[in-house]
């Protein structure tokens, strides 16, 4: 969507206009939504399908049978990643100048990001529903580093998204706390963020919400997340915080 001219594009998948998953909502209004069914697809004729590597397969294998040409987008753990895929899908649609252009302002931003200040970095720690957080090998992790901190994650050679015990995590004695999105119904998964002993340690220490359409995906709106976590940490290393802090950027 970011890259072609919005006649070119016959179809989005459904998540494109899912304001909590895509940067991007408010512009997939009016496009034709799928669900990855084949279905859907075969009736468009497109000349080109993207695809994600681990989503709907059948419906790959089946458009691969007819003969549609399919670009397959491996899932972005690293920022190289990110850059990678911006490449690959405007060299399949004809528009190198502007993925070129894509990567460039999303260096950009990165570039401007203030040095850190003390060392070592701050200990970030994220904490996902359910107790999970973010090691090695993800996006997350990433962009937590990119920022300028350490993660607990790392430091504890976990390797992508991995359970942590609340004792491990308050042990640890982290300086920020990172979170995701939690739902506002009812949850048995988000209950650990009202553990007594994690508001205990947290209170007065700073806590970050970064939306999930910000970073679920490996979009140059990672470069945003990067950007306004970098600004908590020099906050920290000046002795300053955000405690509580939530924040929405815009769109």
């Amino acid at each position: 969507m970011m890259l072609a001219d919005r006649d070119r594009i016959a179809s989005v998948s459904y998540l494109a206009a899912n304001p909590q998953a895509s940067a991007l909502a408010d512009e997939a209004d009016g496009l034709t939504l799928n669900h990855g069914l084949a279905e859907e697809v075969l009736p468009m004729e497109p000349d080109l399908v993207l695809a994600g590597s681990f989503t709907t397969r059948p419906t790959v294998a089946l458009l691969r049978r007819f003969g549609f040409s399919i670009v397959e987008l491996p899932v972005a753990s690293s920022l190289d990643d990110i850059r990678a895929n911006i490449r690959t899908i405007a060299e399949a649609i004809g528009e190198v100048s502007r993925g070129e252009a894509m990567i460039a302002e999303f260096d950009r931003t990165l570039q401007q990001l203030p040095a850190a200040e003390t060392q070592p970095p701050p200990l970030a720690v994220m904490y996902w529903a359910n107790g999970f957080t973010s090691g090695k090998g993800t996006l997350a992790n990433a962009a937590v580093e990119a920022a300028g901190f350490r993660t607990l994650g790392r430091a504890m050679e976990l390797t992508g998204t991995a359970q942590l015990p609340l004792e491990t995590l308050l042990n640890a004695d982290p300086d920020v706390l990172i979170v995701g999105r939690q739902r506002d119904d009812p949850a048995l998964a988000n209950e650990v963020f009202r553990h007594p002993a994690l508001a205990r340690v947290f209170d007065g220490r700073p806590m970050i919400s970064v939306p999930d359409y910000l970073w679920i995906c490996g979009t140059p709106f990672v470069a945003q997340a990067v950007a306004r976590l970098a600004e908590l940490r020099v906050s920290l290393q000046q002795g300053g915080g955000e405690p509580a802090a939530t924040w929405q950027p815009q769109r």
